[in-house]
C-alpha cells in the first residue's frame, strides 16, 4: 500500500495474524480451545459461524490482491473452520438430543398407575 508505512512483508505477516486471530476465535467459539484460566466452554454455533462468514468476507474482498501464501493459509484455515464447524454441531445435536431422551425417561418413570402405586405407601 503505497505511503503506508509498511514493508509488502509486513502487510503480509498482519494480514496473516488477522486471519490466525478469527482463526483461534472460532475455535473458542466452537469450545475446541479454552481461555487461559479457565475450563472448556459449549459451543457458541452461532458466534462461530459469524466469524467463519467475517473470514468468507475477508476472502471476498481480498480477492485477486493476496499473494499465494496467503491465499492458500486462507482457504486452508477456512476449510478446517467448515469442517470443524460441522463436526462440533453434529455432535452437539446428538448429545441433546440423548439428553432430552433421557429427560423423557425420567419424566415418566412408571407405565401404569398401578406401577405408581406399589412403590408409594400412604402413611394417612
Amino acid at each position: 500500500m503505497p505511503g503506508s508505512g509498511y514493508t509488502p512483508e509486513e502487510i503480509s505477516r498482519n494480514f496473516l495474524s488477522l486471519v490466525m486471530m478469527k482463526y483461534h476465535e472460532v475455535l473458542f467459539f466452537l469450545g475446541l480451545i479454552k481461555a487461559p484460566g479457565h475450563e472448556l466452554q459449549s459451543p457458541k454455533l452461532q458466534e462461530a459461524a459469524q466469524s467463519i462468514d467475517q473470514l468468507e468476507a475477508l476472502k471476498a474482498k481480498t480477492q485477486g490482491n493476496l499473494t499465494a501464501e496467503e491465499h492458500h493459509a486462507l482457504e486452508h484455515i477456512l476449510t478446517e473452520l467448515r469442517l470443524s464447524y460441522l463436526k462440533v454441531a453434529k455432535e452437539w445435536q446428538s448429545k441433546k438430543e440423548g439428553e432430552s431422551q433421557g429427560e423423557k425417561k425420567i419424566e415418566k418413570p412408571f407405565e401404569t398407575d398401578s406401577e405408581k402405586r406399589k412403590f408409594f405407601k400412604s402413611y394417612g
